[in-house]
């Protein structure tokens, strides 16, 4: 996995895509059709678009699923008070805005997850 930075603040999600994929961010945000704040869904939609399997649904953090699955895409509710994806991989971090994080996650609250689905 190889780390993408996001060119702007609301491209978190078209990087985290882009690191999956392949992909440059620029070529993310085209095919996505939006430079700007990324929901579920959206990430979803081109997962799929993409062909790159992954789970039905966002899991919340609870109970029944204490930690992430290996291969995931992060909810995080960030210290500083917004929403921001990140990609676990690999138990490493591939966060778009701070860096690869090989320790502990300490930018904020991981509150879901997305599985996504090893070739």
């Amino acid at each position: 996995m190889e780390l993408i930075m996001q060119p702007t603040f609301s491209t978190c999600g078209q990087a985290c895509i882009a690191m999956i994929a392949g992909k440059s961010v620029e070529e993310v945000m085209k095919d996505m059709k939006t430079d700007g704040a990324t929901s579920i869904g959206q990430l979803i939609e081109i997962l799929d678009f993409y062909g790159i399997g992954h789970a039905e649904r966002n899991k919340r953090i609870s109970k029944k699923n204490p930690v992430p699955y290996k291969y995931s895409i992060l909810t995080v509710h960030t210290d500083a008070g917004y929403t921001h994806w990140t990609l676990l991989y690999d138990n490493k971090y591939y966060d778009p805005e701070f860096g690869l994080i090989e320790r502990e996650y300490t930018h904020g609250k991981i509150t879901s997850f997305l599985e996504i689905y090893a070739e």
